[in-house]
């Protein structure tokens, strides 16, 4: 429980009603009661629901549109995660190491760390303190977890894997598995042994069953801030800059680079050896087959459309061949590109895919 006074210290926001009145929930607009804090987003939020909450974290200029206790702050959803966190915090796993853990002699824990049934720290790894380690985590050897991170239940992190403080690794992930890697001997394959490790910076979120593959040589490095979704494959090798957020199902071929700040939508899919320039937004279902040198929005998924209407256009697609060849020859050379919605200024050059 908590005053709004307090919450809104938190927010940086300003209380129009009664700062001592106690909220016991954060709750949505349609299930929020007369104790519960909600908020409102006006873009979120089209039209004007109706809500039982006891107090909202509103902008100014919405404020009007309720009644009952108001935060008012500038941006509601930003303040809303903020105070989503305040809520969480008495959830939080208690210090102190379960009977069941094993945890090797020569492991090193900070002050306050809680490590859950079945847990297995390694031998030289380094926890951070405030560091929650839930049941049945494996930590390897040389393993080094920063202050008040988090490591889910049934995650692995693999030996001399580096993860920085205050990130959360989501439950089943995997850090610092084998990079798919192998050389070619005549019709067999010998595996490349993966002599890289995982480097996560700080305040990186992995969701659940996300895989990062360790470098066969060099690291692959999550830098600060990146927040990735579930099940996401991150190959050997990959460099993801700054701030850049991936949804779900998204694959990263070996060896590429991810700029700063780029958003990847859910089930996008980038080849290797490709350079990703900062402030890229890529969306769902798209595949980058070549380097992306322009910030900018690039896409190349076909949005759904009525069955008939696609066997149509598939008729037209398949007879393109032709035709194609017969309208692009009566084509200016002034004319060569033809304004389709999508910009051109990637590389043409397509990276090689090694996993």
């Amino acid at each position: 429980m908590m005053s709004l006074g307090a919450i809104a210290d938190e927010v940086n926001g300003r209380v129009d009603g009664e700062p001592d009145f106690i909220v016991d929930s954060l709750k949505s607009m349609e299930t929020a009661d007369s104790r519960s804090l909600t908020y409102f987003n006006g873009r979120a939020h089209r039209h004007r629901p109706q809500t039982k909450a006891g107090a909202i974290l509103v902008k100014a200029e919405h404020a009007a549109l309720f009644s009952m206790h108001r935060i008012i702050v500038g941006d509601p959803h930003l303040a809303y995660a903020r105070v989503s966190r305040l809520f969480a915090r008495a959830d939080r796993q208690a210090p102190g190491i379960s009977r069941n853990a094993v945890v090797a002699k020569t492991a090193r824990l900070g002050a306050s760390v809680s490590i859950g049934h079945f847990s297995v720290v390694g031998h030289d790894a380094v926890i951070g303190d405030g560091a929650r380690i839930g049941g049945g985590v494996h930590v390897g050897r040389e393993v080094t977890i920063g202050e008040n991170t988090v490591i889910e239940e049934r995650a692995v992190i693999m030996d001399s894997c580096v993860i920085g403080g205050q990130c959360m690794i989501s439950a089943g992930a995997v850090i610092g598995s084998c990079g798919f890697g192998y050389a070619q001997d005549g019709a067999k394959w010998e595996r490349i042994e993966q002599l890289g490790r995982v480097v996560i910076g700080e305040r990186v979120d992995v969701g659940a069953n996300t895989t990062i593959d360790r470098g066969a040589l060099d690291d692959t490095v999550i830098a600060d801030g990146v927040k990735m979704d579930n099940l996401i494959q991150i190959a050997h090798n990959v460099k993801i800059g700054e701030d850049t957020a991936i949804a779900g199902c998204v694959g990263i071929a070996g060896s590429t680079r991810i700029g700063r700040r780029c958003r990847i939508g859910g089930r996008a899919a980038i080849l290797g050896h490709l350079e990703i320039a900062d402030d890229v937004d890529i969306l769902a279902n798209t595949l980058v087959s070549a380097s992306i040198r322009e910030p900018g929005e690039y896409a190349s998924m076909i949005p759904a459309q009525p069955a008939r209407i696609w066997r149509k256009n598939l008729a037209v697609l398949r007879r393109l061949g032709t035709a194609g060849r017969k309208f692009l020859n009566q084509i200016k050379p002034d004319e060569g590109e033809i304004e389709d919605g999508f910009s051109r200024t990637h590389d043409a050059t397509a990276g090689e895919n090694d996993g």
